[in-house]
């Protein structure tokens, strides 16, 4: 996954400080997520006999995705495909669980804080700050990176500071400093998994979430968005970003339309879907982005 700083602080962390929900006893959750169900451990020894590797659980559930991904490119027929979903589907939703079940490594940065002046003129750094960083995802949104080792923190930021804490408090410090995504490992491509903003609550909670593009009430909201228009043969939706790395929008739509559409009716046919499912609340509250594929030619 390429991630880059933001543009507005250059090499600089985004934000300075840590929020309140990666501090020992912090206030309550301000994301709006319930606490009721929810337990975490603040002791400093929380996690003394960690040896920062990559939790194994975990390891296993990324692996399960990319094979599930892999399985799915190579179907070949429509069963296959279908028997390809539901096993990505069902990969999908255990990394989550999984993730929530684990403890991730946030990376602190040294950023300057106060400036003062020698005896003889010069300046000179009087303290540091130690800032989580903030990173632009490829659709431009902010996400905040976690690592599941010491091993592939060190590959993206070798100065960064390691500070562990149960993913669920991760889940909550990225709604809490309006981060709309979390990637864990970016900079290792076979180890990357991204956390979108629909699955934030599912990872707070400790609880499995089906992907949007696998739940039968999401395909039925994009269908019935266009179910009056003539133009439209049916829609379909399939998994935009199968390996879950935050490379793609979570959900490419498939439209079917009459054939030999001119432009100026296709582009009239997308606008009309496009408002109806940003209206729908269904997909409004489940789906994180997604794609409309468009099949029929356009004359």
């Amino acid at each position: 996954m390429a991630i880059k700083r933001l543009p507005s602080t250059g090499d600089a962390p985004r934000t300075t400080g840590v929020p309140e929900s990666l501090v020992s006893g912090g206030a309550s959750d301000s994301a709006g997520f319930p606490w009721a169900g929810r337990t975490f451990d603040h002791h400093e020894t929380a996690f003394a006999d960690d040896d920062g590797a990559t939790p194994e659980e975990f390891g296993i559930a990324v692996d399960a995705v990319r094979a599930a991904a892999a399985a799915l490119r190579g179907a070949v027929d429509a069963e296959g495909q279908r028997v390809a979903l539901g096993d990505l589907a069902d990969a999908h939703a255990g990394a989550i669980l999984a993730l929530s079940q684990c403890r991730v490594l946030v990376p602190l940065v040294a950023e300057a804080g106060d400036f003062g002046e020698t005896d003889d003129g010069r300046t000179v750094e009087k303290s540091q700050e130690l800032s989580i960083v903030t990173v632009l995802g490829p659709d431009g949104r902010r996400v905040m990176p976690v690592f599941s080792s010491v091993a592939t923190l060190r590959a993206w930021n070798s100065e960064a500071r390691p500070i562990p804490v149960a993913a669920p408090q991760a889940a909550l410090a990225a709604a809490q400093d309006d981060h709309a995504l979390i990637i864990v490992d970016p900079g290792t491509p076979e180890r990357e998994f991204g956390v979108r903003r629909t699955a934030l609550q599912a990872l707070a909670a400790g609880e499995r979430r089906e992907p949007a593009w696998a739940d039968p009430e999401v395909e039925r909201a994009f269908a019935s968005g266009v179910t009056a228009d003539s133009q439209v043969r049916y829609t379909a939706i399939v998994p935009g970003d199968p390996e879950a790395r935050l490379l793609a929008p979570e959900v490419e739509v498939v439209l079917g339309l009459e054939p030999a559409l001119d432009r100026e009716t296709l582009q009239a046919v997308l606008e009309r879907a496009s408002r109806a499912w940003a209206e729908h609340p269904i997909i409004a509250e489940r789906v994180d982005s997604l794609r409309v594929v468009p099949t029929g030619s356009a004359s």
